[in-house]
């Protein structure tokens, strides 16, 4: 795993999530290597990498933040269906995963997003490639936002 592949969705992530949460406290917090296989105890939204760079992105939170991202990204709407809940969740890492393409295109790289799908309950575990991935805590007064970025191949 290449660490100048990985940086456009750290800074992405950092970038996007800074537009929600003004107050100056996102920061992050720890940067690790994780196992190939993730817990999620709220929701995750995730992306696959196509073209040039394959792999996946994963946001995970737990389910107070993602309300307070979700109420935030609404224009803090009231009473939201469930399917605008998932829809904004979608919309996230969309919007982290197309800024981090777009970084990757300045370095001449062509890489394509997959639809996004949304994971959501209590100790679910999922695979999130057959490799290693890289993971960042962001911390926040909104609560902790973990981005997974596992790059399973890259055309050099």
């Amino acid at each position: 795993m290449i660490i100048d592949y990985i940086n456009p969705f750290v800074d992405a992530s950092y970038e996007i999530l800074s537009q929600y949460i003004k107050d100056g406290s996102l920061k992050s917090s720890d940067i690790s290597l994780s196992s190939n296989i993730s817990s999620v105890s709220g929701i995750a939204a995730m992306i696959g990498l196509t073209n040039d760079i394959r792999g996946n992105v994963v946001i995970e939170l737990d389910m107070e933040t993602a309300d307070k991202i979700v109420f935030m990204m609404n224009d803090n709407k009231e009473g939201l269906s469930e399917d605008i809940y998932y829809s904004t969740m979608k919309e996230l890492v969309n919007l982290i995963g197309g800024l981090s393409v777009t970084k990757l295109e300045k370095y001449g790289f062509n890489v394509g997003l997959t639809p996004p799908m949304i994971i959501k309950g209590e100790n679910v575990e999922y695979i999130i490639s057959d490799s290693e991935a890289l993971h960042v805590r962001l911390e926040s007064s909104m609560g902790v936002f973990d981005v997974l970025v596992a790059i399973v191949s890259y055309k050099g």
